[in-house]
């Protein structure tokens, strides 16, 4: 090795273990802690985090120069920005993420309550509160929301489907991390992807409010608790956001195409008024909506919400899809025509193959756009047996003593899992490039 870069490698192990001595130190020479209140707090610890925060991101980006000047003299800034960026947005990260960790942490929590006493024992992250007590972990909170749920052997089945479609999908995902790579993993993937989507859709199809009930001790139905109506409002949300998702698929696709393609008296104007109705948030017209429900017999229906949504669907997707045709050439269709399809046959066979992944985009963003919504089905739907996740995870808050925090949290949880198992089975069909060789230059 070169006298040079063992000086600087060398000067890397001195640097590193330095700014580790200085954080030990910082963390070893910390006061005890006091409570105030309901507080942990420590005397000083800003000051010391910020210090433990500037020595290693300071001895990282310094040994990231000094390896720099050991490879590659030119680049050795390069490298220490790239380092201490890195850090940066990898506390970041850790912040953004901390709430979902803990909402996990409470949903596994045996208490209904956050203002219980704080631990004693344990290190000081969990006696300051920052993360829950382990001895308190229990999986009761989703037993609660789940035992009042009765499923036929039917279900069971379609459970047991999805279930393996999920784990198929992961496991695809993950094997390219170790090298197995080929196009038949791609298709694997795809089609438990599409079993993902079938088989939920089938669950929620089939499952109804009559299988969602409490038992006496002496076998009489009783009627469901807050808790266990949780799984029947999330089988009302995935039926209403998945089929204004499909409408607004269905809608979006042969106005984006008309827009896009066709020269039409009033297009321009009609194209200003989609642009103009976005301007608006939706709840100044929840009264005009709530009439026009009310006139036509729709109050507290799913075909209510489901129109009141897919109503307002339509501009923005259309929007979105007419600037992704605007993208492809016309040329592909021209193709097809010449060959003797219609136009209908072209847009039916050649642009909506290619147009997957925006598809699946405009799916997804109706989807969870309405999966979270809470103003306007609150307004429209009446009956507890119709609720969605948002009004339901609402009713937690409504106790006259205290908020069922433990309950409400495993709620949201189980309510974000379709949202999840759909992104992450469909992430390469939205990123796919389907486009890519279609027309010869």
């Amino acid at each position: 090795m070169i006298a040079g870069k063992r000086v600087h490698y060398l000067s890397m192990a001195v640097v590193a273990l330095l700014a580790a001595l200085g954080v030990y130190l910082l963390a070893s020479t910390a006061p005890e802690p006091v409570m105030r209140g309901r507080m942990l707090v420590i005397p000083g610890a800003w000051w010391r985090f910020l210090g433990m925060f500037v020595l290693v991101t300071g001895g990282l980006a310094l040994c990231a120069y000094l390896y720099g000047l050991a490879t590659r003299p030119l680049r050795a800034w390069r490298y220490a920005v790239t380092a201490s960026t890195h850090i940066f947005i990898w506390l970041v990260i850790l912040a953004v993420f901390y709430p979902v960790v803990y909402l996990l942490s409470v949903s596994f929590n045996r208490n209904d309550t956050l203002a219980g006493a704080l631990p004693r024992e344990g290190n000081l992250l969990v006696r300051s509160g920052v993360f829950p007590n382990p001895a308190d972990l229990s999986v009761v909170q989703y037993l609660k929301v789940l035992r009042e749920t009765h499923l036929l052997p039917l279900h069971w089945l379609l459970v047991a489907v999805l279930v393996t479609a999920i784990l198929v999908v992961l496991g695809t995902a993950l094997l390219p991390r170790f090298g197995f790579r080929s196009a038949r993993l791609e298709r694997v993937r795809g089609l438990a992807g599409w079993t993902v989507f079938g088989s939920a859709a089938l669950l929620v199809l089939s499952v109804g409010p009559g299988q969602f009930y409490g038992v006496s001790a002496d076998g009489r139905r009783l009627p469901a608790s807050i808790g266990g109506m949780v799984p029947l409002y999330i089988r009302n949300t995935l039926l209403v956001s998945g089929t204004t998702g499909v409408l607004a698929v269905l809608l979006s696709t042969t106005a984006g195409y008309a827009f896009s393609r066709m020269r039409f008296q009033g297009r321009y104007t009609t194209l200003l008024t989609f642009v103009f109705v976005q301007m608006f948030p939706t709840f100044m017209a929840l009264v005009a909506i709530f009439y026009l429900m009310s006139r036509l017999d729709l109050l507290n229906t799913f075909t209510g919400l489901i129109l009141a949504y897919s109503g307002g669907a339509i501009a923005f997707s259309s929007w979105i899809f007419k600037g992704y045709l605007d993208s492809l050439t016309p040329s592909l269709e021209e193709q097809a025509m010449v060959d003797g399809a219609t136009r209908w046959g072209a847009f039916w066979r050649v642009i909506l193959p290619i147009s997957v992944p925006m598809l699946l985009f405009i799916f997804l963003n109706q989807f969870i756009g309405t999966y979270s919504e809470f103003i306007l089905a609150n307004t429209l739907l009446v009956g507890q047996e119709r609720w969605t996740v948002g009004i339901g995870l609402r009713n937690f808050t409504t106790n006259q003593f205290a908020t069922q925090w433990g309950a409400m949290a495993a709620s949201a949880v189980l309510g974000s899992v379709p949202i999840l198992a759909i992104f992450y089975s469909f992430q390469d069909a939205l990123t796919g490039q389907f486009t890519a060789g279609s027309v010869k230059g």
